[in-house]
């Protein structure tokens, strides 16, 4: 099935989507307040004021600025994309917003959207029924896995599993989502959402390459490429990751496969950029929720190795995937936006 703007459908599952936005942006501007000083000395001339140092961090966000920086220690960042807002600092809203950086998510080995979340203590993560999808739980309602926002649109993320490799950072809000986001169209989202932020070419170069091998003797394989060109302007950042191989759980194997590219331009007012992901994800025999009917004693939990799952169950998954977004800035206060992306899977 295959959604447009001007015929959409708002079933739980989504095969085919196409996806548009358009805004304007107010960013709040602060009131100038008066201050009564002590008469200075006149300033030489001649002399030559150092301005202090500035640097701008390259992002998928519509701010000039780039990401809101992080706070002590890396692992959250002090605000993020509040839908119709814009970007905000957490403690200048009236919302809760926690946003985790790309450092936390390096330093926890996560393999999914859902490894990250479960730092938050207001998200739980499950799977859906009868299937392997990651559902997440804010406030005691779901938020599907293809409800989750990708830098700032609905339906366009794979339905089962997003490899956090191409993540920058992971947004939680929790409140009134379809007042600042617009409603979901699967229908979840109703106490929150998440937003993911694509990753973005660096001032510096970067070149990584990660391997591993986990329990079970699954390997694992990344590689993470970007660059600026024409004067820091032009910018280009490339992510891949394999993944195949047993799990720790008997019976149970996973394979990945996921490239991401994005690309961005930044001139003094206009900011465009592209990203495009294609993920192919295979998985047999993993585990699915188990829920316990009224009345049911509670069953001894069986061995964390010991699979509950059938041995033919599989779910195998491929989506192309990408977004094109424009910025420009009207003036000090006000930056228009359009953003139009699609998926196919």
């Amino acid at each position: 099935m295959k959604t447009t703007p001007a015929s959409f459908s708002f079933l739980p599952i989504i095969r085919r989507s196409l996806r548009w936005q358009l805004g304007i942006t107010a960013l709040a501007t602060g009131l100038a307040c008066g201050q009564t000083e002590s008469e200075k000395p006149a300033a030489d001339a001649n002399a030559v004021e150092q301005l202090g140092e500035m640097t701008v961090v390259a992002s998928a966000d519509a701010s000039a600025d780039g990401l809101i920086e992080a706070y002590a220690g890396g692992q959250v960042a002090r605000g993020g994309r509040l839908g119709i807002l814009g970007t905000q600092d957490y403690m200048e809203t009236p919302f809760t917003l926690t946003s985790y950086t790309e450092e936390l998510i390096e330093n926890q080995q996560a393999q999914s959207v859902g490894d990250v979340l479960l730092n938050d203590p207001a998200v739980r993560v499950s799977r859906g029924f009868g299937n392997f999808q990651q559902n997440y739980i804010v406030r005691g309602l779901p938020v599907y896995s293809d409800d989750m926002t990708y830098n700032g649109l609905y339906g366009l993320l794979p339905r089962q599993h997003l490899a956090a490799e191409l993540v920058e950072r992971v947004e939680v809000f929790r409140g009134a989502n379809a007042f600042l986001n617009g409603a979901a169209p699967g229908g979840s989202s109703l106490g929150g959402t998440v937003n993911v932020l694509p990753k973005r070419a660096g001032a510096d170069p970067l070149m990584e390459l990660t391997t591993g091998i986990q329990t079970g003797g699954q390997l694992y394989g990344a590689v993470d490429l970007s660059r600026r060109f024409a004067n820091d302007g032009f910018g280009v950042r490339l992510n891949g990751v394999l993944r195949d191989g047993d799990t720790a759980v008997d019976g149970e194997s996973v394979s990945l496969g996921m490239v991401a590219l994005g690309l961005d331009w930044r001139g003094e007012k206009l900011r465009v950029s592209a990203d495009i992901g294609y993920q192919d994800l295979r998985r047999d025999a993993t585990q699915p929720s188990i829920t316990m009917g009224a009345g049911i004693p509670v069953l001894p939990a069986p061995a964390a190795s010991k699979s509950v799952a059938q041995p033919w169950t599989f779910a195998d998954e491929k989506d192309f995937f990408g977004v094109l977004r424009a910025e420009y800035d009207l003036n000090d206060n006000w930056t228009a936006w359009a953003a139009i992306g699609g998926r196919d899977g």
